[in-house]
């Protein structure tokens, strides 16, 4: 039988908040996930694509099913992963059951610049506790406190399990309601549910992200590239690839003024979706693209979102529902919105106080809201 190197978690990498100084060097990262299929093998991809030395990696080890597994690069329990792009580790013989929980404890010495903050549950510790799996209180940065910002988890990029079977992968191409991970999740483990062993959903979320913009400040970098530049790596190089779920546009829409106008409108946004839908099918891979949900009331407390910027929502809205160049469309907004007299708003109990971000119920009434059929293109 031939085996196959499924990737049953990713992140898109982008640079850490503050190049790294803010969640220092000498700590542990802690994170759990559920295997969407089983195998007697895992290894991790890690990227060093924005760091400018090599990350040292003290150690790195697996937990799954009360057994462990130390991850090692080239027989070495603790390396460097150099720059420049990707490492992959050496295979770790760790049998993994499906739908099984499995721990990765890493533990990083200096400062990592790939970065990402997907996962609300990541923990970081001080030193090296690798040795053995542990439940410990949720531990924060001040700074994240703060922001309301998960842990990031630097430096790794995928793992992966050996399959008799190559799972099938359904992208999450977004920003922060993507990375947030509220609505992937619960939807993941309705695939899951539905069809056991067959798909992956992977997050390729970044928070702040947009589709035709990059901001030029402080906090661009955590923000990452945008879309139309990390489409090949964080959508085109995901291996199985068979559905992009398409959740860009948001932040976008945010930016619009005289000066952007040029770069941010609906032809452009128009031109660049029909530029990816049309390779993406080129490649036999599905395209479900979802409309952009309410940032009215955002004014309130993430700053000024003006009537131009929601006409242009609405407008780019419009041509999502109607263009007919995609295989499903989810009609995100329709789930969220409130009517109000001077427009839609994110409905009041779905959103975590910022009415831009869904909470955990909002999150999962997203998710139960897709149409599995459609997403999937499977026959009843």
């Amino acid at each position: 039988m031939e085996l196959h190197w499924s990737m049953i978690w990713h992140q898109a990498m982008t640079c850490s908040f503050l190049n790294g100084k803010t969640f220092g060097r000498n700590k542990t990262v802690v994170f759990t996930l559920s295997a969407p299929v089983s195998g007697d093998s895992l290894r991790i991809r890690f990227s060093n694509r924005f760091g400018d030395v090599p990350y040292e990696i003290g150690a790195l080890r697996v937990f799954a099913g009360g057994r462990s597994c130390p991850v090692m690069l080239n027989g070495q329990q603790s390396f460097s992963v150099p720059t420049g792009g990707v490492t992959v580790s050496d295979p770790c013989e760790l049998a993994v059951r499906r739908g099984e929980e499995i721990q990765l404890r890493l533990y990083y010495i200096n400062a990592i610049l790939d970065n990402n903050m997907i996962e609300e549950e990541a923990n970081l510790l001080p030193g090296d506790q690798t040795a053995q799996m542990g439940n410990e209180a949720l531990r924060k940065p001040l700074l994240a406190k703060i922001l309301g910002a998960y842990n990031g988890i630097p430096a790794i990029e995928a793992v992966e399990v050996l399959t008799g079977e190559p799972c099938k992968a359904i992208v999450a191409f977004g920003d922060s309601i993507t990375a947030l991970s509220r609505w992937t999740k619960p939807l993941a483990k309705r695939l899951a549910e539905a069809w056991p062993g067959e798909y992956a959903l992977l997050n390729s979320g970044i928070s702040g992200n947009c589709l035709l913009y990059e901001r030029d400040d402080l906090f661009a970098p955590i923000f990452g590239e945008m879309g139309t530049k990390r489409f090949v790596r964080d959508v085109l190089e995901i291996p199985g690839l068979d559905t992009v779920i398409f959740a860009l546009g948001v932040n976008d829409v945010s930016y619009l003024n005289e000066k952007t106008a040029g770069q941010i409108n609906a032809t452009a946004f128009q031109k660049a979706v029909t530029t990816m839908v049309d390779e993406l099918h080129r490649r036999g891979v599905r395209v479900c693209m979802q409309t952009i949900t309410p940032r009215l009331g955002v004014a309130r407390t993430m700053g000024k979102y003006d009537r131009n910027m929601e006409a242009l929502r609405l407008q780019l809205n419009d041509w999502i529902r109607s263009a007919g160049i995609f295989d499903t469309v989810f009609d995100a907004e329709a789930v969220v919105r409130e009517e109000r007299p001077d427009g839609f708003y994110y409905a009041e109990g779905l959103h975590q106080g910022d009415h831009l971000h869904p909470n955990a119920r909002g999150g999962r009434k997203l998710a139960d809201a897709f149409d599995l059929i459609k997403l999937t293109g499977k026959e009843e």
